[in-house]
């Protein structure tokens, strides 16, 4: 694990560095030769043809993702000013009091990390120390481009000066307002102080967050976390009921981790390592089934029964090596390496499904969103507040929402690369829990193994398995799907939608030769996101 230890400059290793500089100096020669008033790095223009492409659940945030791209930023750039703008624009979801993890894949150094910005243990508060901002910053420091302040300062004019929320954030905050009006300071915030739900006519301004915002821009990340400010945040949140002292969130850290990974046909499918919980057992789904041709179509009975005891299979697997504490990177490994898998498939041939302790909730109030840019980097981030807007509490004079601690982040992002091309082929995130580890686990299957079109698989009805409850399906549902539920004597739960994923998948994989380049990102239907993808 390495710690960050620098969140307001610029922080770069020296082969990516040497790279970028020999990069900039040869399109600055070029431009001097062919046009001395070519636009530069961070001004419209600077890319042509071909510059990434941003999928998330709100289409202002999208854009603003998308600005970042046609200007010469990052996917990690384009991660940064998307992760602000969710805060503005689903601040139930995400915010400057969320905290999440992101997995991040680099073509052109061959390398994929973790970035866990998780909040430490917070006592019985009820209240997550925040920990977004330094997680963006860690992000930046290592993997941004463009600098710190304009990546902020979208997401806070759209605060500042308002603007008309999208049909995605109406829906958000319509599902939210009962726990919203719970709380006055929240009320008062979200609804300029009118105490109605912000509406599509009327401009919505957060000024308490843009205030905020304004010197997290200016100061960087670490703004929160020093000074004036941090005071005022803790005293916020001591109000709240959280547990954690000022020191705590002084010294509050995010880690870079290696990520776990599963083999999947010719490349390897990356996912969040412990201590997130979600991670291995959607590896060790995906690696028991990709074999099995017939699991994860929807119309077919013994797929979907096959589906079902995989998802067994892997939480049974879950509660053994959860209760024995810490992992090292060796026994994280062992868990998704070719022995246990084989293992796993064979325990799921022939187990009958059985009741497990604490997996997962259903939903785990969390928005994903992915950003690759035309280099072959990959960045896909989950945010979570741990539930709707989270604890339910705003700190004082924050505008935002703290989360709910004590909640297990059941969320993991997935990509997929090639170990000797460093190539990506497939970044998702989802929603999290139950519902979006099944829409995950379906994207990656059925495009990725099957060939089947993005679009249509998105469409495709789920079938997500939680061990409290038993099967879950939609309630567009295929019959084959209650037929293999009531084949493993599992009980049928019906809801409306399961789960919300954004996902780039790129046949041809990143970078490519432009020519060659075949790509296409989808927002998952079920919600009113947004894609911005370079055709």
């Amino acid at each position: 694990m390495i710690p960050v230890s620098a969140f307001n400059r610029r922080v770069e290793r020296p082969a990516r560095t040497a790279w970028r500089a020999g990069a900039v100096a040869l399109l600055l020669a070029l431009a001097g030769c062919a046009d001395q008033d070519a636009p530069g790095l961070g001004e419209p223009g600077y890319v042509g043809g071909f510059f990434g492409g941003v999928v998330s659940d709100e289409p202002n945030a999208t854009l603003i993702g998308q600005e970042v791209l046609t200007v010469g930023g990052s996917a990690a750039d384009a991660a940064v000013s998307v992760g602000f703008a969710l805060g503005v624009t689903m601040p139930n979801r995400a915010g400057v009091g969320a905290h999440g993890a992101c997995l991040v894949h680099d073509a052109a150094l061959g390398i994929t990390e973790v970035l866990d910005f998780l909040p430490p243990a917070a006592g019985s508060g009820g209240v997550a120390m925040p920990t977004f901002a330094r997680g963006m910053a860690a992000l930046h420091a290592r993997y941004g481009r463009l600098p710190w302040r304009g990546l902020v300062s979208a997401a806070e004019q759209l605060a500042r000066l308002g603007h008309r929320p999208s049909r995605a954030t109406r829906r958000e905050l319509g599902a939210s307002w009962p726990r919203i009006v719970a709380d006055p300071i929240a009320l008062a915030a979200i609804s300029n102080g009118t105490g109605k739900a912000p509406d599509a006519v009327r401009r919505w301004q957060q000024i308490q967050l843009a205030g905020l915002l304004g010197q997290v821009r200016f100061r960087g990340g670490g703004a929160l976390y020093s000074g004036g400010l941090s005071r005022s945040v803790h005293q916020g949140y001591r109000q709240a009921g959280a547990q954690f002292s000022l020191s705590d969130l002084q010294n509050y850290l995010p880690v870079w981790r290696r990520p776990a990974g599963v083999r999947v046909g010719e490349h390897r499918a990356y996912v969040l390592p412990p201590p997130v919980q979600a991670g291995i057992p959607l590896g060790q789904t995906l690696g028991i089934l990709y074999e099995d041709r017939s699991a994860s179509v929807p119309g077919d009975a013994a797929g979907n029964e096959a589906l079902l005891r995989a998802w067994t299979a892997a939480a049974g697997d879950f509660d053994r090596w959860s209760a024995g504490g810490p992992l090292d990177d060796d026994q994280v490994d062992a868990l998704l390496d070719e022995a246990r898998i084989d293992t796993l498939r064979d325990q799921a041939a022939v187990s009958r499904p059985q009741r497990f302790a604490a997996i997962p909730p259903i939903d785990s109030g969390a928005t994903g969103f992915v950003a690759v840019d035309r280099d072959g980097m990959a960045v896909a981030c989950t945010l979570s507040l741990g539930g709707a807007a989270g604890a339910g509490r705003m700190p004082a004079n924050q505008g935002f929402f703290a989360a709910n601690a004590g909640v297990g982040f059941w969320n993991s992002p997935v990509i997929l690369a090639n170990d000797s091309t460093f190539q990506v082929y497939l970044a998702a995130a989802g929603d999290g829990g139950a519902a979006g580890l099944a829409g995950l686990l379906q994207a990656v299957l059925r495009t990725y193994r099957d060939g089947a079109a993005l679009r249509e698989v998105l469409a495709e009805p789920r079938l997500a398995y939680t061990p409290r409850i038993g099967a879950i399906v939609e309630a567009s549902g295929l019959q084959a799907q209650r037929e293999a539920a009531t084949a493993l004597s599992l009980p049928v739960r019906q809801t409306q939608s399961l789960g919300r994923i954004n996902v780039v998948y790129c046949p041809s994989g990143l970078p490519v030769d432009p020519e060659d380049r075949l790509c296409g990102a989808e927002a998952d239907p079920r919600g009113h996101g947004l894609t911005a993808l370079a055709e």
